[in-house]
């Protein structure tokens, strides 16, 4: 097996707790992926993720079915599993769905939302705003899939927290790039723009949270093009 010198592998290991193995081994290939101990790209060997797991083929090959259907990972003829490449063309479709879902959950979040939900969504977006501040790169995707988790909880349409769903490794992938590779000025217009959600959803005011909800996906969307090399800086 090919050496990995500036990879930490031990982190992949897989332990036999209460949550069956095929759990386990989805949850840190996948971690794996988002954190580009993968790269985009690299093929994926079965033996030496047997390997670096310490769990059996069977449930490698398990997760890697389940990985594909999330789309962090693509089967190519005569190569196997290879972990994917967001083009910029993917990504600004994603942006697409998300201007469009939600803008939606945070209209019917204000309307909907318990004032608990509330309180919960506003102190996740102050944790993640305080992480984005103190460029904890490694921190923001999570606070981030935390806040929209809760937002589109509480905006009470199943079938849009069902649609945004399927996307959610790929909008975590697309975070932790362009939260790593984005700029300053970037990270500030972002807060903003979070701080301008936060506030309209505790004023109860639906338009005003939509708006800034879209205004913070296009935003990303900028940067994503920009990361991703679509597009010079801005």
């Amino acid at each position: 097996m090919r050496s990995r010198p500036s990879r930490d592998a031990s982190a992949l290991r897989v332990s036999r707790t209460r949550e069956t193995l095929r759990e386990k081994t989805v949850e840190r290939l996948r971690e794996s992926i988002l954190n580009q101990f993968f790269a985009p790209g690299e093929r994926l060997i079965e033996r030496e993720l047997c390997e670096l797991t310490g769990v059996s083929r069977t449930s490698v090959r398990e997760a890697l079915r389940q990985l594909e259907s999330e789309g962090l990972i693509e089967t190519i003829p005569n190569r196997g599993p290879v972990v994917t490449s967001l083009s910029l063309e993917d990504a600004m479709q994603i942006y697409e769905v998300r201007e469009a879902l939600e803008g939606l959950a945070a209209r019917l979040f204000v309307k909907r939302a318990s004032d608990e939900l509330v309180d919960a969504l506003a102190r996740a977006g102050e944790e993640m705003i305080e992480a984005a501040v103190q460029g904890d790169v490694h921190v923001v995707p999570d606070r981030l899939d935390t806040f929209y988790g809760l937002l589109f909880e509480g905006c009470g349409n199943a079938i849009a927290a069902s649609l945004i769903r399927t996307l959610r490794a790929r909008m975590h992938y697309l975070r932790a790039t362009t939260t790593r590779r984005g700029s300053e000025s970037h990270t500030r217009t972002g807060v903003r723009n979070y701080r301008r959600i936060i506030a309209a959803v505790k004023k109860r005011d639906a338009q005003a949270a939509a708006s800034a909800c879209t205004a913070q996906v296009r935003h990303a969307a900028k940067v994503a093009r920009v990361v991703l090399g679509g597009e010079g800086s801005q």
